[in-house]
């Protein structure tokens, strides 16, 4: 121990010294302010073993002492050096570095000056296993030249290997034990023997650094957050989940990256995400902050809560048809009475006769027990609403009709205002006008007839005995029913 603390006594040993001072402070002091990052500038510094392999087979031919050459403990074999690279990801970095080393073998050899000490620089390719981690295993390889300073040495070339342990200590800095082999040729570049020469036999010299450790910071200033969009919807009913998204500079901002959500109605939460349900109507403030080690930034926005939709009303009933079969009918015979109603289900039916009777169904059968015009209305209602609709039957005396004997038809007149093939069109122009025209020209319905071997489907406008009353409603009616409305004839 004695020994060791002569050889850091020496110029060599108080520049290492030095030089440990320095990696400790960086370590624990200038480190604290870094962010570690996975990707940018940082350095390395550290010491270790010195190693050399070549045609000196001895460890010189000095003074033994206690079994030790003295050579070993005056110039002890100790390697330190320095490295400045470049983390392209977590896993892959490029780097320049450097390596000076005390030599004992190559020393004896001419045992003046500096010949004792070799300098090598290097240019490596690192590969990172399983980055990022708190501990992580490297391997490297590269191109190294090595100088020396005695005589009959040359400068040499040649392959740069090496591997090790990485461990974070701290955001800014990690702490690595390594192990480094860098070959050289020609053969007397670090020993100036060539092979052959002194018992040797190599055709390369190498210098080694078989255990080494140091301290690697980053140099790179760490980058803030910033918030580049903020996306989400500008309005939601009550009681629907919303979610909201902020995107941030990921790639380039530190880690660790947080991200804190207020949405306004007194709930926080965090993550990229956030997905909410408000149970207010109401104007709400919505804000995110992205913070990191380099600094923080927030964003905002505001989302309008409407009321919850109540469930949509149920469609009133309005009148498609209504017919009888026969019609003029003689007393005493049944009738078949239909109607087509469209609305929301379930519908309740209602008919009157004139004659002081009523029957329920949407297909009802009655006999008339007296002559005469008769109305019958059937009244159609559901939650949403009611519809009437209504029709003269003529009930006559005579006998019963011989089959195949003529049948007069009883006559109404009602209001046209549209005549079309397609009857779900004819449904949507019955549903217009029957919002828009008073109730004093009564149902609007479809009566389907046929002309031309074909279909139509008119939408006609209330009920009239005769074809005068029908016209007389078109004129007081003239300013809310449409232009071409006319007058039809309904068998």
């Amino acid at each position: 121990m004695r020994r060791l603390c002569r050889h850091f006594s020496g110029p060599s040993g108080r520049g290492l010294l030095l030089l440990a001072v320095v990696l400790l402070w960086i370590g624990g002091g200038g480190g604290a302010q870094a962010q570690h990052l996975d990707t940018g500038l940082y350095a390395k510094f550290g010491a270790g073993l010195s190693d050399y392999a070549g045609d000196l087979t001895t460890q010189g031919a000095g003074v033994q002492e206690g079994g030790v050459d003295a050579n070993v403990l005056k110039h002890f074999p100790l390697a330190a050096g320095g490295e400045l690279g470049y983390q392209f990801s977590p896993a892959w970095a490029l780097a320049l570095g450097g390596q000076a080393g005390s030599y004992a073998s190559v020393g004896d050899a001419t045992p003046r000056g500096d010949s004792y000490r070799r300098y090598t620089s290097y240019l490596l390719g690192r590969y990172t296993v399983g980055a990022p981690r708190r501990v992580s295993f490297y391997l490297d390889a590269g191109l190294s030249a090595t100088v020396g300073g005695a005589p009959g040495t040359d400068t040499g070339i040649g392959p740069s290997v090496g591997g090790g342990i990485d461990i974070r200590a701290s955001r800014g800095v990690s702490i690595y034990v390594e192990s480094r082999v860098n070959v050289t040729v020609p053969d007397d570049a670090v020993d100036g023997v060539e092979g052959g020469r002194g018992g040797g036999t190599r055709s390369f010299d190498a210098v080694s650094q078989p255990l080494g450790f140091g301290v690697r910071f980053s140099l790179t200033t760490p980058t803030a957050p910033e918030i580049t969009a903020l996306d989400g919807p500008a309005k939601v009913e009550a009681g629907t989940p919303v979610t909201f998204t902020a995107t941030v500079n990921e790639s380039e901002a530190a880690r660790p990256l947080r991200r804190q959500w207020t949405l306004g109605d007194g709930a926080e939460g965090t993550g990229a995400t956030i997905t909410h349900t408000y149970s207010r109507s109401g104007t709400y403030t919505v804000a995110v902050s992205a913070s990191n080690e380099a600094g923080a930034a927030t964003e905002s926005t505001t989302i309008r809560v409407t009321p919850a939709a109540t469930p949509s009303d149920p469609e009133a009933p309005w009148g498609v048809s209504l017919s009888a079969r026969p019609n003029p009918v003689r007393v005493g015979e049944p009738v078949q009475f239909r109607t087509v109603v469209e609305g929301t289900e379930p519908l309740a039916y209602r008919w009157t006769f004139g004659d002081d009777t009523a029957d329920r169904g949407p297909e009802p059968t009655h006999t008339f027990e007296q002559p005469g015009w008769h109305t019958v209305r059937v009244r159609v209602s559901n939650d949403g609403g009611t519809e009437t609709l209504s029709m003269k039957v003529h009930a006559e005396r005579g006998a019963s009709r011989e089959p195949g004997s003529s049948e007069h038809t009883a006559e109404t007149w009602a209001i046209g205002i549209a005549s079309m093939r397609d009857r779900e069109g004819a449904r949507v122009m019955a549903r217009r006008y029957r919002i828009r025209l008073p109730e004093a020209l009564t149902s609007v319905r479809i009566v389907q007839t046929e002309r031309d071997s074909e279909d139509y489907h008119r939408v006609v406008v209330g009920t009239y005995d005769t074809e005068a009353a029908a016209r007389k409603t078109r004129r007081r009616y003239r300013q809310v029913l449409p232009e071409g409305a006319w007058v039809v004839r309904i068998q």
